[in-house]
């Protein structure tokens, strides 16, 4: 596909788009497909008439109508990842001749595009990473689930406590009568472990073994059981047995029982190594997330309503995937959480102008700083990632490097990917202090006084007296 790009005022461009002979013949052949399915030809059923036939039986503006309902789209947004430009909005498309078959079609779109964005600054920016250094209490608590992990269960002489395990039989009753799940015989439990409800617990601490308790303990409205969802039920508990957790020693042998290593500090070595990494990955990725942040607070470019509303929609059509994957409609989404869908767009509105925000400025950063993504390291990022899913890495290539848009698509988040990790390698990072006393010192409001020429509200030793006090 032929696509030239004329670039007009104020963001917005002019495609000019040569659509092939080919795909034109296969729009009018799928048209007549589906034309032949909603017509009935004399002498045949629907959906088999021969083309012929079927063109005989329609105008050929109905022929032409159907073959751009269906494919015009397509070839704008293939004309679109061509072009490798972002719109902001629906096109307004029109062309001069009428597509024909065995011809090429042209047509021609004009549309607004996403600005050239400006940030004040990428590299120098301070944000916040979280410490990764292992705290004490974690690893103590590390040790303590392995501990519990072999320990023993000795029975007690006494009433049950929080964290013993308890054997019990039940029975319960609504109006005298048993209901679905009210009874149960050597049911054994760990108190304290939330595995029943706390109204069951409390029945059950502080009664040792042989002894019955009788209680009254309301059935939720949600209960599965109608004859008992709502209401107050009898319950007869009797306690059979009483056991509590029984820990190990920290010592070698402990150490041994539960690794492969040979002695307790070994063991504490290896916890410390391997929190250590998992803190390090996720302050990273902290880190990571909030030089975006600071990035996305440094563009001067507005950003365009339409970018901030086609945003809007993608979110909303991925809720509504993400709904539908768990068997939920949007509408019974917005039943349950009593909003309308006004308001849910409300709701997602500031996520939405942040995301464009950070796109934005990312795309600044890019161009400052000519990232491009060859097609040599797209195609080996793709094979890296085939290989990581245990796929096949040539059809991965094929599959989406073969298609222009899914291709256009992958280059773009990849060229995001590596602006944002030269801001990253710029970056400063800083604690959660220094930045609540970084604040205290810098606003927004402050920094747009003190660029437009008007007396800074900032104080420092030397520069006089306080323009503010």
């Amino acid at each position: 596909m032929k696509t030239q790009v004329k670039e007009l005022p104020e963001n917005r461009v002019r495609l000019d788009v040569e659509v092939p002979a080919a795909d034109v013949d296969h729009a009018f052949e799928h048209a007549i497909g589906d034309i032949s399915r909603t017509i009935r030809v004399p002498g045949f059923r629907k959906g088999r008439a021969p083309a012929q036939m079927v063109r005989r039986a329609v105008s050929h503006e109905t022929l032409v109508e159907e073959a751009l309902r269906d494919h015009l789209t397509g070839w704008y947004s293939r004309a679109v990842a061509v072009a490798g430009i972002d719109p902001v909005e629906r096109p307004t498309i029109d062309w001069s001749d009428e597509p024909v078959e065995g011809t090429p079609f042209h047509f021609f779109a004009e549309v607004a595009v996403k600005p050239e964005p400006q940030v004040r600054a990428y590299k120098g920016l301070e944000a916040v990473r979280p410490s990764d250094e292992v705290p004490p209490a974690a690893v103590e608590a590390e040790l303590e689930r392995l501990q519990k992990s072999v320990a023993t269960l000795v029975p007690v002489e006494r009433a049950a406590a929080a964290g013993d395990f308890v054997v019990i039989d039940f029975q319960g009753t609504v109006g005298g009568r048993p209901f679905q799940g009210s009874s149960g015989t050597d049911y054994g439990v760990e108190l304290g472990a939330s595995e029943l409800s706390d109204e069951y617990e409390q029945a059950l601490v502080g009664l040792a073994a042989g002894q019955e308790r009788d209680v009254e303990i309301a059935v939720p409205d949600e209960y599965d059981d109608p004859a008992a969802a709502g209401k107050t039920a009898s319950f007869h508990f009797r306690m059979k047995d009483v056991k509590e957790r029984e820990l190990p020693a920290l010592d070698d042998d402990f150490a041994q029982s539960v690794s492969e290593f040979d002695t307790l500090e070994e063991l504490r070595a290896d916890i410390v190594d391997r929190f250590s990494r998992a803190l390090r990955e996720r302050a990273d990725r902290a880190f990571r997330t909030a030089v975006l942040g600071a990035l996305a607070d440094q563009l001067t470019t507005e950003v365009p309503d339409a970018l901030v509303e086609s945003r809007l929609r993608e979110m909303v059509r991925n809720l509504s995937s993400q709904l539908a994957s768990r068997g939920v409609s949007i509408e019974d989404y917005l039943r349950v959480t009593g909003a309308s869908a006004d308001e849910l767009i409300d709701q997602m509105r500031p996520e939405a102008l942040d995301s464009v925000k950070r796109d934005l400025a990312l795309e600044a950063v890019a161009i400052a700083e000519n990232v491009e993504i060859p097609d040599e390291q797209l195609e080996q990022w793709v094979r890296e990632q085939a290989g990581e899913a245990g796929e096949n890495p040539d059809e991965s290539v094929a599959e989406l490097l073969g298609d222009p848009a899914t291709k256009t698509a992958l280059r773009t988040d990849l060229r995001m990917q590596a602006a944002l990790d030269v801001a990253v390698e710029h970056a400063k990072a800083i604690t959660a202090e220094q930045a609540d006393a970084r604040d205290k010192l810098w606003t927004p409001e402050k920094e747009s006084a003190a660029t437009s020429g008007k007396p800074s509200p900032i104080w420092t030793p030397g520069s006089g007296e306080p323009a503010d006090r």
